[in-house]
C-alpha cells in the first residue's frame, strides 16, 4: 500500500523544475551560439566534407534543448503516462511528439556523421557507395514515424484523465492554467515505439563506429591516405566517439529509467526522497 508523505519536496515541484530548466536555457544559449560560429567560420578545410553534417547535429540539438528548457518544459506524473507543461506554450501532446522525434533526429544526425568518415575513408569504391543513399534515407524517413503510432492512439483526454486520477494514490496539485495531458492508459505502444526509436539508431551507430575503429586502427591502411591523414582522422573518430556516446548516454538513462518506472508503477517524482513512498 502506497501513502502520501505530507512534505511536498521542493525539487519534485513543478517551481523548481521550470527553475532549474529556465536557467539551463540561459547559460546553453551561448554555448549554442559559440557552437555555431565554429562550425561554420572555424572547420579546418579538411572536414569540409563533414561540416554540414556538423552543423545539422548542433540544430538537432539546439532545437531539442529550447524545446525542453523553453517551450515545453513538460512535467510528468509518474508513473502514469501523463502530465503538463510549464513552457511558454500550451500543448503537450505536440510538444512530447516533437521532443522524441527531435531526439531520434539527433541520433540519427551522429549515424550520418559516422557514415560519411567511414564513406569517404574506405568505402567510396565498395558496394556501400550503391546502398548508402537509401539506407541514410530511410532512416530519416523513420525519424518522424518512430513515435506516430503512439500518437495516433492517444485516448481521448476526459475519460484517460478520469482513469489516471484513480490510479494515483498520491494526487499532486495542477496548475490552474494547465490541462493534465495523458500520452495513454496503456504501456504497450508507447513503450515499443520507444524502444525502437532508441534502438535502430544505437544499433547503426554501434556498426559505423566499430567499421571506423577497425579500419583506422587494425586494417591495412589505404595507399592513398597519408599517416598524418590516418592521425588526424583517429582523432577526429575518438573526438565524435566520446561527443556521441555522452549525448547517447544523456539519452538512453533517463529515457530507459521512466520507462522501468513506469512498467514498474514505481511512484516517485523525486528519485529517493520524494512525495511518493513505500
Amino acid at each position: 500500500m502506497l501513502s502520501c508523505s505530507s512534505d511536498n519536496n521542493y525539487w519534485a515541484s513543478p517551481e523548481f523544475l521550470s527553475f532549474a530548466l529556465h536557467t539551463m536555457t540561459c547559460i546553453s544559449l551561448p554555448l549554442h551560439i559559440l557552437g555555431f560560429y565554429c562550425i561554420l567560420y572555424q572547420t579546418p578545410n579538411q572536414m569540409s566534407s563533414v561540416k554540414i553534417l556538423l552543423l545539422n547535429l548542433h540544430v538537432c540539438s539546439f532545437t531539442l534543448d529550447v524545446l525542453i528548457t523553453f517551450f515545453a518544459v513538460p512535467y510528468a506524473i509518474f508513473p502514469a503516462m501523463a502530465g503538463y507543461g510549464l513552457g511558454i506554450i500550451d500543448s503537450p501532446g505536440v510538444f512530447l511528439y516533437l521532443i522524441v522525434t527531435v531526439i531520434t533526429a539527433t541520433s540519427t544526425s551522429v549515424v550520418l556523421i559516422f557514415e560519411n568518415r567511414f564513406f569517404v575513408l574506405f568505402a567510396e569504391d565498395s558496394w556501400w557507395k550503391h546502398v548508402r543513399k537509401y539506407v541514410l534515407t530511410f532512416s530519416y524517413i523513420m525519424v518522424p514515424i518512430y513515435f506516430l503510432p503512439a500518437q495516433v492512439y492517444i485516448p481521448e483526454q476526459e475519460k484517460a484523465r478520469k482513469v489516471v486520477w484513480e490510479s494515483l494514490e498520491c494526487q499532486p496539485k495542477l496548475p490552474a492554467h494547465r490541462e493534465l495531458f495523458v500520452l495513454s492508459t496503456d504501456f504497450i505502444v508507447p513503450a515499443y515505439s520507444i524502444i525502437i526509436a532508441e534502438g535502430v539508431p544505437a544499433i547503426q551507430l554501434n556498426i559505423l563506429f566499430g567499421l571506423n575503429f577497425y579500419y583506422l586502427i587494425w586494417a591495412k591502411p589505404d595507399s592513398n591516405l597519408s599517416q598524418n591523414t590516418i592521425k588526424l582522422q583517429r582523432k577526429l573518430a575518438f573526438a565524435l566517439f566520446i561527443q556521441s556516446y555522452a549525448m547517447v548516454l544523456l539519452f538512453s538513462v533517463p529515457i530507459n529509467v521512466v520507462v522501468f518506472v513506469i512498467k514498474t508503477w514505481y511512484h516517485s517524482q523525486y528519485p529517493f526522497m520524494g512525495q511518493y513512498q513505500h
